[in-house]
């Protein structure tokens, strides 16, 4: 029941979130320099450009109080209607869903590689604390959490083009006429399809942004589960699993590590809805398409509505991950309270 009625609450506090992100968001933009009306007009100039801006004004409904934009901004907004795009005269919601698609894929595969290899190195730390493998793997998780990850990027996609290896976007141009999009997601496409060419190339181009990405999660995890599972090597249900003879590797895996579960699921909740700016970054020096793009392209034309609802948008993302989480750590550890 409990966790029943903390679930509710996490919705529901979610819910008042979301609202007030879209609020913010909208009065960010609607003060913000430029006129979308102008861009939407078609950038006029001469006797009749007012006259063009008004009517553009009226249309796009920037000529109503701000309470009332906010309150049809919302409205709009849970129906799925959330406008048209100035910049590529389509829908938003069409807009950030393809390339939502891209950024998330890219997102997915940099966490398959964070999660397991920083729990595997986390753990490697913590049996050897204080010895020289622990010493390496502190220091370099420490520079990797303190360096930007958009620099990290730089240095390798120039060290790639100095290799002369190319693997910028997201496959190679001779394939998009070739492959037929049904996800959006090269990689599940080239699945549905049958291509093995084409799964392999868009496999090898997504690793080096995704090892880039991954950097941030897999450090943290390292640096939290060397301090925790430390500890935990100490409690006294670990030695008296010690103390009957059973194996260090299930000991450790099987029993101190699965009371680090709420705390890692969290952790990765967290890191997760982080780690969206860091794809938005890194998409963007390795040409891929993706959030990171697409916003870079809507500030030049004030694409107001677009650069509304990729802020909303990630914002969303950052508060039902982290629902997410936080329910997950509720179910495996009920001692959890709000």
């Amino acid at each position: 029941m409990f966790s029943l009625n903390y679930i509710i609450k996490r919705v529901v506090s979610a819910f008042i979130v979301v609202l007030g992100i879209l609020v913010l968001t909208y009065i960010l933009i609607y003060f913000s320099p430029g006129n979308p009306a102008y861009t939407w007009a078609g950038r006029p100039r001469g006797p009749r450009a007012e006259e063009a801006i008004k009517a553009a004004e009226s249309e796009l409904g920037l000529d109503k109080p701000l309470y009332l934009q906010i309150y049809i901004h919302i409205n709009r907004f849970f129906k799925g209607d959330w406008g048209i795009s100035l910049r590529f005269k389509q829908p938003v919601i069409s807009v950030i869903t393809r390339n939502l698609v891209a950024s998330l894929e890219l997102l997915i595969v940099a966490f398959f590689i964070a999660i397991p290899l920083g729990i595997f190195l986390g753990v490697m730390s913590a049996l050897y604390r204080g010895y020289l493998v622990d010493k390496v793997l502190y220091t370099i998780s420490a520079l990797f959490i303190s360096f930007p990850r958009f620099w990290i990027a730089i240095l390798l996609s120039v060290f790639l083009q100095m290799l002369g290896v190319n693997l910028f976007g997201r496959i190679a141009p001779s394939y998009m006429l070739v492959i037929e999009s049904v996800s959006g997601s090269y990689i599940i496409d080239s699945i549905i399809s049958g291509k093995a060419e084409i799964f392999i190339d868009a496999l090898i181009r997504i690793l080096p942004p995704a090892i880039i990405v991954a950097l941030y999660p897999m450090s943290l995890t390292v640096r939290v589960l060397r301090y925790s599972l430390s500890e935990k090597l100490y409690e006294e249900y670990v030695k008296q699993a010690i103390s009957f003879g059973l194996p260090r590797s299930r000991v450790v895996y099987r029993y101190a590590l699965r009371g680090m579960v709420p705390a890692i699921s969290q952790l990765h909740g967290i890191t997760f809805a982080y780690s969206i700016v860091d794809v938005a970054t890194v998409e963007n020096i390795f040409g891929r398409d993706g959030i990171g793009s697409t916003i870079v392209k809507a500030i030049p034309y004030n694409d107001y509505p677009l650069i509304i609802g990729l802020l909303a948008l990630t914002g969303i993302l950052f508060i039902v991950v982290n629902t997410i989480s936080d329910i997950i750590q509720i179910v495996s550890d009920p001692r959890v309270r709000i």
